[in-house]
């Protein structure tokens, strides 16, 4: 989830910068702000030509949208949290992002850089060739933004270099005084809001290779991995991500409390192994050729550890993901849904190795044996043993299926996962064992198969936090030791085993209603946009995989859309409604797990149907290597199949013919 996490924020934070962009113009990179930034750099984003971003961005049809008459009171709500919530310039620097719009004439680089013992940096570099005049002005604009906030002013002369310092007084007392510094070099604005950064990003114009973040392995494969797959293709942004680093960098920015936390998932996950994940990095592209709105590549790199037996150690041992040619949609996928997600994933391996992380997220051993103990032995209980009884039985693949009822409201959305199973007759003797424990278990029959019924227990039962953030969606229910941990890890409505598969629905309505297919055109195999979709990808990445989704972003988002109109976002219980409030909630707040105010006014938003139109098919697939991940997606273009091959892309060399 940390993968998933850290891909979603920098997902959102590049569709900040080109609402708030606006078109320059271009010219080639003085020097790679890659050479720029140090060694320790957690985290990096880079766009080539800010000109050439914002006109493919005003093609899409997300261009469109924000452009869109009728969607301006959102649009200005959304750009103002967004600018305050993500990019923070303004507070460190004395800069808007949507300032640096008249000075680039080639490459803006960031990168939020950890330092020892101190603060994390934050590093920008901007080409400015032939918009000097235009760097003076946005200079003159800074010194008086500065001033205004009491900054003291200092210029230096750095090996021949003018170096301008601002020490900008902290707000309230106890607070923290800030730094903002300034110089050119060689047509390039260099900023950071840490002097000793900025001094050695000036020494580092001198080429020496060994402390740069290009000199840095995770960084080298995952772009390199990247370019490879884009075959040619030039990306708009670039990104790159040391995921415990940059937790790292991130928490050294935090208020003392904001720090105090119960556990501390980064170091537990840490500790358990998954820093063998050193580096994540992608390329993004919009409006490619006609046939795609937006179009990335996403390489993980996790390569595995020397002189160790398995691949990785302890918990990380889980993330074995076999890539087959078997993931397309299974008969069962309903035509009618929001999103289908399926994956390999070896269940049993993943069993065995999920103890120790079971145990660090409790806090003491055993905690998990202790559970399993209590499973098989507890004479209240199933009296199941889970090894024998359940996991020997489960296939390889998992699929999740999500959807939702109308009208809209915080808790619309349903869910359906789904495993292939090996041994349907032994699973269903388990899960009719473990049922018949539960009081709150009805057994019922569909169209002659066993339905067991999940209903609301009378006494209140404490809901589970699902919340993706600071990876505590891994975190279970807190069972003290000693305890056999009877009780439902999450709520479920029904559960299912039939046809070879074992089916937990979140809404019995939604379970009958995939039971009730019965001819092709109720299938997804049959829907003209999955068949685009999956025949997209398969041209993008072509050969086995270990995942591949689909997503129908109208009916995926119209809940957030929707949410927004009522003044409800705040209380959405969708995943994508979570990270979003997660990401527009003030620090403040996150910590403590208040309910947001929702900000944006969404009153004046048009009737979705009349939106509907700007949101396209979209996909991803995912290849599991030696040592990582290679994961491409895409978002198809409104053009009708013969249109889009009309426009003679080639979709496999992503490349106009």
């Amino acid at each position: 989830m940390t993968l998933v996490k850290n891909f979603t924020t920098l997902s959102w934070a590049f569709l900040a910068l080109t609402i708030l962009f606006a078109a320059s113009e271009s010219a080639r990179a003085a020097v790679p702000s890659e050479t720029l930034m140090p060694l320790s750099t957690r985290g990096y984003a880079s766009i080539g030509d800010i000109n050439e971003l914002c006109e493919k961005w005003n093609q899409t049809q997300m261009g469109q949208l924000v452009q869109d008459e009728a969607m301006q009171p959102f649009i200005e709500d959304l750009k103002n949290q967004l600018k305050r919530k993500i990019t923070g310039l303004r507070e460190k620097l004395g800069l808007e992002w949507s300032d640096l719009r008249g000075v680039a004439g080639g490459e803006i680089g960031l990168g939020l850089v950890e330092r020892e013992n101190d603060r994390a940096a934050v590093a920008l570099v901007v080409d400015v060739s032939d918009h000097r005049t235009e760097m003076d002005a946005l200079l003159v604009k800074v010194n008086k933004v500065l001033t205004k906030r009491g900054a003291a002013k200092k210029v230096t002369d750095v090996s021949g270099t003018t170096m301008t310092t601002y020490t900008v007084p902290a707000k309230e007392e106890g607070g923290i005084e800030q730094t903002a510094v300034y110089f050119v070099k060689d047509d390039m604005l260099c900023a950071s809001d840490n002097r000793a950064e900025a001094e050695e990003m000036l020494r580092r114009f001198d080429g020496a290779v060994g402390n740069r973040l290009a000199d840095f392995q995770p960084y080298q494969v995952t772009m390199s991995r990247c370019q490879d797959e884009s075959e040619g293709l030039e990306p708009h942004i670039r990104w790159f991500v040391d995921p415990f680093g940059y937790a790292r960098a991130v928490r050294s920015l935090a208020v003392s409390n904001e720090k105090s936390r119960s556990k501390d998932y980064v170091k537990i996950l840490g500790d358990q192994g998954f820093d063998a994940i050193q580096g994540l990095g992608g390329h993004v592209s919009m409006a490619v050729g006609g046939a795609f709105e937006l179009l990335h590549r996403t390489s993980v790199y996790a390569p595995p550890i020397p002189d160790l037996a398995d691949k990785y150690r302890l918990a990380m041992r889980m993330m074995e993901f076999p890539n087959s040619n078997n993931l397309h949609a299974q008969d069962w996928s309903p035509r009618e849904l929001a999103t289908y997600r399926t994956f390999n994933c070896d269940l049993a391996n993943a069993f065995e190795n999920v103890d120790t992380l079971f145990d660090a997220m409790l806090g003491y051993e055993d905690a998990f044996a202790n559970v399993l103990e209590g499973l098989e032995r507890d004479p209240y209980g199933p009296q199941i043993d889970v090894r024998k009884d359940f996991v020997d039985h489960l296939g390889n693949r998992v699929t999740l299926v999500t959807d939702y009822e109308v009208p809209i409201t915080p808790k619309s959305e349903r869910f359906l996962f789904v495993i292939e199973v090996t041994d349907e007759e032994a699973i269903a003797a388990t899960v009719k064992k473990f049922m018949a424990s539960d009081p709150n278990a009805v057994k019922t029959l569909f169209q002659g198969k066993t339905v067991w019924e999940l209903q609301e227990a009378q006494e209140e039962i404490p809901e589970l936090d699902i919340a993706v953030s600071d990876l505590d969606l891994l975190e279970p229910a807190e069972v003290a030791p000693g305890e056999s941990g009877k009780g439902k890890a999450f709520s479920t409505s029904a559960v299912c085993v039939a046809d070879g598969h074992l089916f937990i629905a979140s809404h019995i309505d939604f379970l009958k209603e995939i039971f009730s297919l019965d001819t092709p055109q109720s299938k997804l195999e049959t829907a003209g946009d999955y068949r685009e979709v999956d025949n997209a990808l398969s041209q993008l990445s072509s050969g086995e995989a270990s995942a591949r989704f689909f997503v129908r972003t109208d009916e995926a988002y119209r809940p957030i859309y929707e949410l927004l109109r009522q003044g409800k976002m705040p209380e959405s219980e969708t995943l994508l409604g979570r990270l979003l409030n997660r990401l527009l909630s003030p620090p403040d707040d996150e910590g403590e797990g208040i309910l947001r105010e929702q900000k944006i006014d969404g009153r004046q938003l048009p009737d979705f149907e009349m939106v509907r139109r700007y949101f396209s098919p979209a996909g991803t697939v995912v290849r599991s290597n030696d040592d990582g991940w290679i994961i491409v997606g895409a978002t198809l273009s409104k053009l009708a199949p013969q249109a889009r091959a009309e426009t003679g892309i080639n979709v496999s060399a992503n490349t106009v013919r």
